[in-house]
């Protein structure tokens, strides 16, 4: 099972494009490497070249213009068949023309199922809600629906704010400090 990926991305990849998905960076990678340098890049060069009729660790332009040759469909096909993975998580919540978790199932001949971004959902009530109140109420609305269909949901607080993050919610005095123009707590006086 593949605990945790994302949708594929639906168009053939330059080198420079390939290589900026294989990690998450704030920077360019160390000097006198590239991507496929990290554990990330390892693993693509090592798994993926045989499951194309390539030998292990084939330099990237050669594995990607190996990609070109068989389009997207049969690499599509391919890559997810030779993993052996019967299951897939697919968190929907990074942007771009991602597949989502119908597409990489189908290719893999597997199950996939959908981990909810739970900054996306906010993001969506965010924009339609006018107070905190309403903000709040449409959010928890939000994800009770998304908890209908969703096996799970992922947020990125982690990668942005380091993992010592406090699981609690934050205080009142916190949320007004983050705030002050938003009415805090909910019920203030003028607050609605």
């Amino acid at each position: 099972m593949d605990q945790y990926c994302h949708g594929v991305l639906r168009t053939e990849l330059g080198l420079g494009t390939f290589e900026a998905q294989l990690a998450r960076t704030e920077g360019p990678p160390a000097p006198g490497t590239t991507l496929f340098d990290t554990q990330t890049g390892f693993a693509v060069r090592r798994w993926c070249p045989p499951l194309l009729g390539l030998e292990p660790h084939c330099p990237p332009s050669r594995y990607l213009a190996r990609r070109r040759e068989l389009g997207t469909v049969e690499a599509g096909r391919r890559l997810p068949r030779g993993s052996g993975i019967i299951a897939y998580l697919v968190d929907t919540g990074l942007p771009g023309d991602l597949t989502g978790p119908a597409e990489p199932a189908r290719a893999g001949q597997a199950e996939a199922h959908e981990i909810v971004r739970l900054e996306q959902l906010a993001e969506q009530v965010a924009d339609t809600s006018g107070t905190v109140a309403s903000f709040l109420a449409d959010l928890a609305e939000s994800v009770h629906g998304a908890a209908a269909h969703a096996v799970a949901f992922a947020s990125v607080a982690g990668l942005r704010h380091g993992l010592a993050l406090a699981p609690e919610p934050p205080g009142a005095g916190q949320r007004c400090a983050a705030r002050p123009d938003a009415g805090w707590p909910p019920g203030a006086p003028g607050t609605g």
